[in-house]
């Protein structure tokens, strides 16, 4: 059970990470990538981007642990 929750936290971080990341992008980049309607190699790159939102959110949760491992270390 100790270790649940961590399992947990991160998973729900990475969710939530995920989210706003592809909030901003679509706030930047909303009408600059076409529809894939409009262009049938558009689809590639909403892959590409959701791949590298994914990553994004791995690589901030996994910051947001070292952080906290390194603070509680000190203490």
């Amino acid at each position: 059970m100790k270790n649940f929750i961590p399992y947990i936290t991160k998973f729900i971080l990475t969710i939530m990470f995920f989210y706003h990341i592809n909030q901003v992008i679509s706030c930047f980049f909303g009408s600059v990538i076409p529809a894939p309607e409009e262009m049938k190699g558009a689809i590639l790159i909403y892959f590409l981007i959701f791949i590298v939102e994914i990553v994004l959110a791995n690589l901030c949760t996994y910051l947001v642990f070292r952080v906290a491992k390194k603070k509680n270390s000190l203490n």
